[in-house]
């Protein structure tokens, strides 16, 4: 028995649904798992595969080797004759871009990110007007006209109390 199969006893001891569910499987077959599996099962293949060197591994360990020599005197030969750069380096400089263009772009790209750092700062230290709130606007209204020295008195006519 293996941990998984006393795992499944233990399971079934604490899980009364569980236990009834392959006590019913069991009863309504009249036959147990373990026999019915036996009946169908085909004598093992005691034949073994043949050996050898014809197998896929051989055959492709064989292509690979054949394909790597002659890339080696083709290469040879691309090397020695000098007329102009190799194919494969003629390729990849193909598809490369020119060190020109990519100074204009690193370049260009610099400039945007500075302008964008700036704006961020700009941004960031910007704030709103302070707004000075008071617990009772009325008293702008209640002050007394009389006993005002002189340079006391402020025009407030314009001053608008916002009671939001």
């Amino acid at each position: 028995p293996t941990l998984r199969t006393y795992r499944l006893l233990s399971l079934a001891s604490r899980t009364p649904s569980y236990s009834r569910f392959y006590a019913s499987s069991a009863s309504t077959s009249g036959v147990s798992h373990h026999e019915e599996h036996q009946e169908h099962q085909e004598p093992p293949n005691d034949e073994l595969p043949k050996e050898g060197f014809t197998g896929k591994a051989w055959r492709n360990s064989l292509i690979l080797v054949a394909i790597g020599i002659v890339w080696y005197n083709v290469d040879k030969y691309f090397v020695r004759s000098r007329e102009s750069k190799h194919p494969i380096t003629a390729w990849i400089e193909s598809g490369m871009i020119p060190e020109t263009e990519n100074r204009r772009r690193s370049s260009e790209h610099t400039a945007l990110v500075i302008e964008e750092a700036k704006d961020k700062t700009l941004f960031g230290e910007a704030q709103l007007p302070p707004i000075y709130r008071f617990r009772f606007p009325e008293q702008f209204h209640k002050a007394s006209p009389f006993a005002k020295e002189l340079g006391e008195e402020v025009d407030l006519s314009d001053l608008v109390v916002r009671s939001d």
